[in-house]
């Protein structure tokens, strides 16, 4: 088999595998279970964001042009080469190990989140503070989870436009995490901030005590 098109399955499979997941666990907040309760919830993403004009501009464009050298890369016609970055396969097979990886970490992370996951940032009346498993160590590992997988795909792909639009996916993403916390913060006060002290945003506390 042809190795680009050996990577771009491969990239499609753990595409479909995270979207297998994420619809799994969707259907079980119940507010995801159907098609048109996902999209009325991603709507409602999409309007909380803070952006300006400019941010949205840039959005926009950005979109459009990742959306279209998603496509492309996938189809991969033999007149589209330029976006290519030829840095060697062993980084592709790299790709592979780091995005399957975080998707296995990801299921960890809504078993212990369950039903009180959200695509829009929103509370539920009998919201808990989940301190257990991943939550442990860090406040967000599902962002950690999707940032690492984005990655994995970015490393498949060796695509300009391709890496363009999962960077800016991250970016966009992490620009929630403060808006995030101060909504936990309203809800859970004292508890929440005591929370921040013994864990890490994205990556676990590494810090002796002291004697």
């Amino acid at each position: 088999m042809d190795m680009n098109l050996f990577f771009r399955l491969s990239f499609i499979a753990l595409w479909a595998l995270f979207a297998v997941v994420r619809g799994y666990y969707g259907r079980k907040t119940k507010t995801h279970s159907t098609i048109a309760g996902a999209m009325e919830k991603l709507k409602t993403a999409i309007a909380e964001e803070d952006m300006g004009t400019g941010f949205k501009i840039i959005t926009a464009i950005t979109t459009a042009i990742g959306a279209a050298g998603l496509v492309l890369y996938l189809l991969s016609p033999p007149w589209w080469t330029w976006t290519s970055i030829p840095l060697g396969e062993w980084i592709q097979w790299s790709g592979i190990v780091i995005a399957l990886v975080p998707i296995f970490f990801i299921i960890w992370v809504h078993r212990h989140l369950d039903k009180q996951w959200s695509i829009a940032l929103e509370l539920r009346e009998d919201h808990k503070l989940i301190t257990t498993g991943p939550y442990r160590y860090v406040r967000h590992p599902m962002y950690l989870g999707i940032f690492i997988y984005n990655i994995g795909l970015m490393m498949i792909s060796l695509d300009v436009l391709v890496i363009l639009f999962f960077a800016f996916t991250i970016w966009v993403n992490y620009r929630r995490i403060p808006r995030e916390e101060q909504m936990l913060i309203q809800k859970f006060g004292d508890e929440y901030l005591e929370y921040i002290k013994r864990s890490g945003r994205l990556l676990p506390q590494f810090r002796r005590d002291k004697v």
